[in-house]
């Protein structure tokens, strides 16, 4: 009878652990595949960083050094292999971002051209998506995290080398500024 029993603890052991497991794979994939998804809109935007260096490269109100970092800043982020590192540098961006559409928000002949307007909506498109992408990484970091902390759960991902996530955050970029 006691053989039965423990028999029939290993079998349920063995099924939780498989189903854990299973399901630590999953949300590992849902992290990975919105971190993708997520650095894609950051891509996107940084396609545009020099199409707005040269629409502010003609202002005297922009030091020359600041527009041409901005230009140059698409490498610069895309290099950036850990994600603390990689945020600091869309913060970085972000910020210059609000600096240079204060500046050519004040421009009156910019705000009737068509091509900097058609590039303005692009990057707020961008932006837009860039907020939901993080939502997206950032809540399937916040289950696979919930997951791993839970007992008995929390053991078997330190066995399985399942490590907790980091979250992706910095500052909206321009939601306040051209809202």
């Amino acid at each position: 009878m006691v053989a039965w029993f423990l028999f029939g603890f290993m079998c349920a052991a063995v099924i939780f652990a498989a189903a854990a497991y299973f399901k630590f794979v999953s949300l590992r994939k849902n992290v990975q595949r919105a971190r993708m998804r997520l650095y894609a809109s950051l891509r996107s935007r940084s396609d545009m960083l020099p199409s707005l260096a040269w629409s502010a490269a003609s202002l005297p109100e922009l030091e020359r050094d600041f527009v041409y970092s901005l230009g140059k800043m698409k490498e610069t982020c895309m290099k950036e292999d850990s994600l603390s590192k990689r945020m600091s540098c869309e913060a970085e961006l972000s910020q210059n971002l609000k600096k240079l559409f204060t500046v050519l928000d004040q421009q009156e002949n910019l705000k009737k051209d068509e091509y900097f307007l058609k590039l303005q909506r692009g990057v707020l498109a961008c932006e837009s998506k860039i907020q939901r992408c993080k939502k997206r990484y950032n809540s399937a970091v916040r289950d696979f995290n919930t997951l791993a902390a839970v007992f008995p759960l929390n053991i078997l991902a330190r066995l399985l080398d399942f490590d907790k996530y980091e979250y992706f955050d910095f500052e909206n970029s321009l939601d306040k500024i051209l809202g």
